[in-house]
């Protein structure tokens, strides 16, 4: 029991404040992690809330667009988040050179590795005290998705893109899987050796999650697990693994809403929908909370943004999904509103697995493989809910025009769930069919008397500047690690008028 203490308290000097003070009811002695609950409440309190992970990816894509208000005019001048949506060469900097202090995901990161390495490390002791082994199997598959889901995130977001060529030596992100403090520096692991961990612990996380939570949303359960899963594998190319798995979760319990059926008063995404498996409470931490609607904006939103024009002409006017998933403001620009049109819905879209995602990871992949009509009937299972009957068009297409088709109906559906940026990422490198575009941002200044649109900051295609598709790790990150980490050169980008 000594040693678990004295890895618990080294483990205490990287995780979350939460965590801290949770640790503090305990008694002076230290005698913590005494059973399951105790692993559960750490469990619970520092690694679940998902809060604080999302500022930076949520604007890099070709989904959203910058649209400050008026009234907003200091805020537009310094502008936070700047150098993160116009993939500046320091996306940590606002427009006047000043640190933004929202930008601060990858620390989070590693809090929760801490916490979810120690949680796992301290398993095998408590079996030895005969605590209940449901309990000890299901917080451990718990911890190993969550530290999985974690580690895509942050691999996608600093580390390059899934390159079957090329991922063997591909940077990819620190791994630290163990909870001893590190006492030499910390490298990348490269791609691979990232997603190879992500799957090991997603496959243990599936067996023992088997069972567990299965009718709940706000924890891991067995399905969440699989799909995820399919995610990582569409990743890899490994589209029999992905089909396979993915029809392991649409056997369960899980129901597409229809809608053609769907009430237009109520918000499209709450935690009763029968095709969520997973989300986050969405208290303050929805997209909806991105992009404000002007009418109910508060002094503490900095900027607001809108759906990119090209988002939206991307789905037909037969399409019922745009009704769903966005609201009109007066001066006719569109916001997401999926989890609803307030800042207190109950699910969050930012931190969500839906069951249309295997519909499309299982169509992407038949089409990858070249089962051009099975990849059609999963497809248009998904598109029967999305369409009034006699709207529903027949698909004629094969090859790369159905993977074109089936990536758009992808962007169409899961637009601001986290999926975009990433999805244009794999594109670039798959080795079949790939597909790669630069993305333009408008920007804005002020003259004294109100905004104008000042020109734009274009990304240019992942090809031609790969190093501006991955976010640097924060540089006192690399001086911590005494260099042992590095970034690739990033480009300048400058306004084009």
């Amino acid at each position: 029991m000594k040693a678990i203490h004295i890895l618990f308290i080294a483990a205490v000097l990287f995780i979350s404040p939460s965590c801290k003070k949770f640790l503090a009811q305990y008694s002076q002695n230290q005698t913590f992690i005494q059973s399951a609950a105790d692993l559960d409440e750490l469990l619970i309190g520092s690694c679940y809330p998902l809060s604080g992970l999302w500022p930076e990816m949520l604007l890099l894509d070709d989904d959203l667009e910058q649209n400050p208000t008026i009234t907003q005019t200091s805020n537009l001048v310094s502008y936070p988040e700047f150098g993160i949506h116009y993939w500046q060469k320091d996306p940590a900097l606002n427009r006047n050179g000043s640190l933004n202090p929202g930008y601060g995901s990858y620390e989070i990161f590693y809090k929760r590795f801490s916490t979810l390495n120690t949680i796992l490390f301290n398993i095998p002791s408590l079996r030895e005290k005969n605590e209940p082994e449901n309990a000890l199997q299901r917080i451990a598959g718990e911890a190993h998705f969550l530290r999985a889901y974690y580690y895509f995130l942050l691999v996608n977001f600093y580390g390059k893109p899934y390159n079957i060529s090329t991922a063997n030596t591909d940077n990819g992100v620190p791994l630290k899987i163990t909870p001893e403090v590190q006492t030499t520096p910390l490298k990348r692991a490269s791609v691979k050796e990232v997603y190879d961990q992500i799957t090991s612990d997603l496959l243990d996380a599936e067996k023992e999650l088997a069972g567990a939570n299965e009718t709940g949303v706000l924890r891991a359960n067995q399905a969440a697990v699989q799909a995820l899963l399919c995610r990582v594998y569409l990743y890899r190319e490994e589209y029999e693994k992905a089909v396979s798995v993915a029809d392991k979760v649409l056997q369960k319990h899980y129901q597409l809403q229809d809608l053609n059926n769907w009430p237009a008063s109520s918000p499209f995404l709450e935690r009763a929908s029968a095709e969520i498996i997973f989300t986050s409470n969405a208290t303050g931490n929805n997209m909806y909370r991105v992009m404000i609607d002007p009418a109910i904006l508060l002094s503490q939103y900095i900027n607001n943004y809108r759906v990119s024009e090209d988002l939206l002409g991307n789905y037909s006017t037969t399409d019922l999904r745009p009704g769903a998933f966005f609201k009109q403001l007066d001066e006719g620009d569109f916001i997401t509103k999926k989890s609803g049109d307030d800042n207190k819905s109950d699910a969050c879209d930012l931190a969500m697995i839906r069951l249309p995602e295997l519909y499309l990871n299982k169509a992407e992949a038949l089409a990858a493989s070249g089962k051009n009509e099975e990849a059609i009937a999963a497809i248009q299972e998904l598109r029967k809910k999305r369409f009034k009957p006699a709207d529903l068009t027949d698909l004629p297409f094969s090859g790369k025009q159905l993977i074109d088709f089936i990536r758009d109906e992808r962007r169409r559906e899961l637009c601001f769930e986290l999926h975009r940026w990433f999805d244009l990422r794999r594109y670039a490198v798959n080795s079949r069919f790939p597909y790669e575009k630069s993305i333009r941002h408008r920007a804005f200044a002020f003259d004294g008397s109100g905004r104008y649109e000042s020109g734009y900051y274009e990304l240019k295609p992942y090809s031609q500047e790969p190093s501006a598709w991955l976010q640097p790790i924060p540089s006192k990150e690399i001086e911590f690690n005494k260099g042992a980490i590095t970034n690739e050169p990033r480009p300048d980008r400058p306004l084009i008028p």
